[in-house]
């Protein structure tokens, strides 16, 4: 759970930077992360769940996350940035959208 001091903290933000690990290490599945966070957010408040989010496909430079980012675009149907922040890739479109929403 995301803890309800982190989320009544997130009622104070103008927006949602949803950052995941595209790569799926720790037999972790992207899609099924973010539908996880989402429904926390909806359970919490429906205000906060319908604040403006974006989503950030982290650790693109991984194997296997390309092919993760495809399947995460097919199923999620929304706007997905992807970068590698450890290689500093993406960043300036994603900071660019950060900046156009707020």
């Amino acid at each position: 759970g995301l803890g309800d001091k982190f989320l009544r903290h997130i009622e104070r933000t103008k927006i949602l930077l949803h950052l995941i690990d595209m790569s799926g290490s720790e037999a972790r599945d992207p899609v099924e992360d973010y539908r996880t966070i989402n429904n926390e957010l909806k359970d919490y408040s429906k205000e906060v769940y319908k604040k403006t989010q974006i989503i950030a496909a982290n650790k693109m430079d991984l194997e296997g996350a390309a092919k993760n980012l495809e399947r995460f675009k097919k199923v999620i149907k929304k706007k997905v940035y992807p970068i590698s922040a450890l290689r500093k890739e993406g960043l300036e479109e994603l900071i660019e959208a950060i900046r156009k929403r707020l």
